[in-house]
């Protein structure tokens, strides 16, 4: 069974309109798996885009888009939440965006790896952790000790210390800060994990799959499909992230897949169904996504194969 036969129509070549280029970019890197080397054109137009020239326009270059002491001062609209967005739309490396995921390192990472809004309140770490792993290696920082240190703070936390798993917003262990978490760990190349990141890898997704979602009462908001995110997450990315985590055949995340291909439209395209964390402008809420489509799209394709566009390399 292909990832065709989960979808009412094919919306890949409306995922290429250069409209979007941050769409058609993920698409051709991720779907048609064109090598990076030939992506320099379409790199370009992402970094010239009116909503990424907007952020860097407006960024300072000592504070950024926060305060100098606080990176993540702001939330979605400080230059923690920022980077992470830019980090989404898969914007290339660029001198204020290195300069500011410095600053990060420098004032937004506690002594022991971890990354917390508030170093008097250490506890509400697990997502920044997460989006901060993913954001970091995305611009090339992966292999700085910094970013090292915080990946094995994590690795150790999930292993080790399942107390420090405990979210004082949730009351309990979240299910959003492990998916932010997993995300942080899958965003380490597999040639460059370690075990201990390979078996918390494994835990944390284990624990997603085995989750009690109830979809009709606690987590019905994680139906409701949005783009960009900060800490807030939905059935999309959870299925997205477990789907790179070797699960593909998991009855639960089939499960997830299903539900998740329910809320298509017939054109084979997913909503936008709530606002984003940060809005951009770029897609109106309630309207079809290329983001959320391309996303879903993947999300099926790693789960039910049969991508014949990835034979093809370009378009």
């Amino acid at each position: 069974m292909s990832w065709l036969d989960h979808i009412h129509r094919d919306p890949v070549p409306w995922l290429l309109d250069p409209e979007n280029p941050s769409v058609r970019l993920l698409t051709l890197r991720h779907i048609f798996n064109r090598p990076e080397e030939s992506l320099d054109a379409e790199y370009r137009a992402v970094l010239a885009w009116k909503p990424v020239q907007t952020f860097l326009r407006y960024a300072d270059p000592v504070s950024f888009w926060g305060r100098s002491e606080n990176p993540f001062f702001g939330a979605a609209a400080g230059t923690f939440g920022i980077l992470y967005t830019l980090a989404q739309l898969n914007v290339p490396r660029y001198n204020m965006i290195l300069d500011a995921c410095e600053h990060l390192l420098n004032r937004g990472r506690l002594a022991d790896g971890r990354f917390a809004p508030d170093a008097a309140q250490p506890e509400i770490w697990l997502c920044y952790t997460g989006m901060a792993l993913q954001l970091l290696h995305h611009f090339g920082f992966g292999d700085d000790p910094r970013v090292q240190s915080a990946c094995s703070a994590l690795t150790q936390a999930i292993l080790q210390q399942p107390r420090q798993l405990f979210c004082p917003i949730a009351g309990d262990e979240c299910a959003a800060g492990f998916v932010k978490a997993l995300a942080g760990l899958e965003s380490i190349p597999t040639a460059a994990r370690t075990p201990e990141n390979t078996q918390a890898l494994e835990k944390l997704a284990d624990r997603l799959l085995r989750w009690p979602f109830d979809w009709e009462r606690r987590h019905a908001d994680w139906l409701r499909l949005r783009f960009t995110r900060y800490y807030e997450t939905d059935l999309l990315e959870l299925a997205h992230v477990l789907a790179h985590s070797g699960n593909t055949g998991h009855p639960r995340l089939r499960e997830f897949t299903t539900r998740l291909a329910e809320q298509q439209d017939d054109e084979g395209r997913w909503h936008k169904t709530r606002a984003a964390a940060l809005e951009m402008q770029a897609e109106r809420i309630f309207q079809p996504s290329r983001w959320l489509t391309f996303e879903a799209v993947h999300t099926l394709m790693l789960v039910y194969g049969g991508n014949a566009y990835a034979s093809r390399g370009t378009t």
